[in-house]
């Protein structure tokens, strides 16, 4: 631990690099090269000390080199044990963030000059933070002000300032989050025992039979510890107008018994008020605030327009019915208190599970209209996982392996040796449904195979309810690769499928500046000439454009009306020379806009196999981008794509 932070940083930085260039340390530092060598020679009075000396090889940069590795070991535990209770500072985000804790959490002005020799920048650099950090502080109602000779401060109220470290200081990683404490959170809250509050929210929460997920129990743990850190600060909220259920005060006055005794400090209701919103959020406690019966009737109305928008009768599902009901009352009735939770999965949901997160979103905005009764994205996301669940439920059982009847005339033994070869051969491609005599299966109906898609037989078959491949019992080297090809002439049927899905006279390359508008009115007016759509689809599209984003990652977006309104399906294609701004963070390339006629989504559904395989393949992206024609652009889609 050296004298100051620059010093630390510095050691910091050259330690964790082979070779660490003046150029970097100047860069990271902001401070000039003078100033860099005076720095080495502090840090080298300590650390000669400890085993060790920062040292310069030309053309290379600085480096450690040990002395004594006992004595040096000694230092880095002590230097590692101060070092984890402070914030990152290596990035403008993360100086950002730093500057924000230290105005919030000092009760008097702090100089300008204090806060550039902080966070080792520039007075430039730092009036350049100070605009974005005014941006910030005016999101949540708070001001900022300069009072000359003594410095700035932030002012506002205290439910506001939480907001905001929960919101954007403490924002992090997701797994990061949930596994551990950062070092961000261990710095700002360095004055409590973060190990020690996990472990009693977990045993209050236990003892009075709350369950939470993982993620909202760190949040959970997170608004305790940043309640207690503002109380011994001397910030107190303002929450009143709140009469918590009586049913979860035992909880509530539970832990701020034991963090008053902890923390020699008083809480008042107000501060347990604050809990009490906390855990309405992070819990699934049932809060009667919400009418029961209208939500229900609004979940049935939801999963009745799934069903008639998309095809998935769902209605009757009563393991969705109960989660959805317990979800949504949860969310509805934090919303209440405008208690508003991030989502930290919603664009791993958005990009694996496109056709759910669109079905549920449709529904969602149909049903939930009127306030507090509306639903934003990350809502959605939470939703739409319930929704494909019950889909994967009902639809998609068998989906990856082709369900196989075996139909073999030579007996049990012959029949049960065939069918554990080919589970060894073909493990995750066939699914024998059924071993069937050659009698049994000569008396089968179009209703008895409706779930089979061919048939394996040692004997020749009268019978052409389904297509089959005749084996050897035995199941030679010529019986497999007839399997194979079968399989393979299969998947081809279905590539052949998803190809009347587009169209030569829906495919265009578009040359030049454009915008997003543009783009989209030009490919409606594609599908307009062609007959397939009339003036409701335009306006349609636009109005699912303005409920949220239909980027599916930085390059390919999927565009498409909120109503079933075709007179056939098709994808409209358009690539683009210049990427265009779809949204404030997203340069697009790639637009499919989806054309839907009511009453075939069924077939429509295999087409998200095709887009998530675009999503997740950079390359083939870049071949679908450089693709000149549309029988380029088909054949890159044949090779690229691999639909199991």
């Amino acid at each position: 631990m050296f004298q100051h932070k620059r010093l630390n940083m510095m050691f910091n930085h050259i330690r964790k690099n082979e070779y660490t260039p003046v150029s970097s340390l100047q860069s990271l530092l902001n401070i000039t090269d003078r100033t860099i060598r005076n720095d080495i020679l502090e840090i080298n009075d300590t650390l000669s000390a400890c085993g060790a000396l920062v040292k310069l090889k030309r053309n290379y940069g600085y480096y450690i080199e040990i002395t004594d590795d006992e004595k040096y070991s000694d230092f880095l535990k002590t230097f590692e044990h101060s070092d984890d209770k402070k914030m990152n500072i290596d990035t403008s985000e993360e100086r950002i963030k730093y500057i924000l804790n230290e105005l919030l959490s000092s009760e008097d002005y702090v100089s300008m000059d204090e806060l550039s020799e902080t966070v080792f920048i520039s007075k430039n650099t730092l009036n350049k933070y100070i605009k974005t950090i005014k941006n910030i502080v005016n999101k949540y109602d708070l001001e900022y002000i300069t009072k000359p000779s003594s410095g700035v401060k932030i002012i506002g109220s205290e439910d506001r300032i939480r907001k905001l470290y929960v919101e954007y200081i403490l924002s992090a990683n997701f797994n990061e989050y949930v596994t551990s404490f950062t070092k961000e959170e261990r710095s700002i809250f360095s004055n409590i025992d973060l190990d020690w509050l996990r472990k009693i929210t977990i045993d209050q929460l236990n003892s009075h039979f709350v369950k939470t997920s993982d993620y909202n129990m760190k949040n959970i743990i997170i608004h305790l510890a940043l309640m207690t850190t503002r109380v011994l600060g001397n910030h107190y909220i303002n929450l009143y107008n709140i009469t918590p259920d009586s049913s979860i005060m035992g909880l509530i006055n539970g832990l701020c018994r034991e963090i008053e005794e902890k923390y020699d400090i008083i809480l008042s209701q107000s501060e347990k008020n604050y809990m009490y919103l906390q855990l309405i959020a992070n819990t699934h406690l049932d809060i009667t605030y919400i009418d029961d019966e209208k939500l229900r009737d609004s979940i049935n109305q939801m999963l009745e327009v799934i069903y008639t928008d998309f095809n998935f009768d769902l209605r009757n599902d009563e393991i969705l019915c109960a989660d959805l009901f317990r979800h949504l009352k949860s969310i509805f009735t934090s919303k209440l208190y405008d208690l508003n939770s991030n989502n930290p999965l919603l664009e791993t949901i958005k990009t694996n599970y496109p056709l759910e997160y669109e079905i549920t979103l449709t529904a969602i905005a149909k049903t939930f209209v009127f306030e507090p009764y509306v639903l934003k994205e990350d809502d959605v996301g939470y939703v739409s996982v319930y929704i494909g669940a019950a889909i994967e439920r009902c639809y998609y059982k068998s989906q990856k392996k082709k369900n196989v009847i075996l139909v073999c005339g030579s007996g049990h033994a012959t029949t049960r040796m065939l069918e554990t070869r080919l589970n060894i051969v073909f493990p995750d491609k066939i699914n024998i449904v059924k071993c069937l005599s050659y009698n049994e299966y000569s008396s089968y109906t179009k209703e008895d195979v409706e779930d089979i898609d061919f048939v394996i037989t040692t004997i020749t078959l009268d019978n052409n309810l389904l297509p089959s491949v005749m084996v050897d019992f035995a199941l030679n080297n010529k019986d497999v690769e007839s399997i194979n090809r079968h399989l393979s002439k299969m998947l081809h049927k279905r590539l052949q499928m998803f190809e009347h899905f587009f169209d030569k006279d829906l495919f265009m390359r578009l040359k030049g500046n454009t915008t997003k508008e543009d783009v989209i009115r030009t490919m409606y007016q594609k599908t307009y000439d062609k007959g397939i759509v009339d003036e409701r689809f335009i306006d349609s599209v636009l109005k699912r454009e303005e409920i949220g984003k239909t980027n599916m990652n930085d390059v390919f977006a999927l565009p498409h009306p909120m109503e079933l309104c075709a007179t056939d399906t098709k994808v409209v294609v358009a690539l683009l020379d210049n990427p265009i701004n779809w949204n404030e963070s997203n340069m697009i390339q790639i637009v499919f806009m989806l054309v839907i006629k009511q009453g075939e989504q069924t077939d429509f559904e295999h087409l998200y196999d095709i887009f998530i395989e675009i999503i997740s393949d950079s390359k083939l992206q870049q071949k679908i981008i450089n693709s000149q024609t549309y029988e380029e652009f088909m054949d890159v889609l044949y090779d690229g794509i691999s639909i199991d």
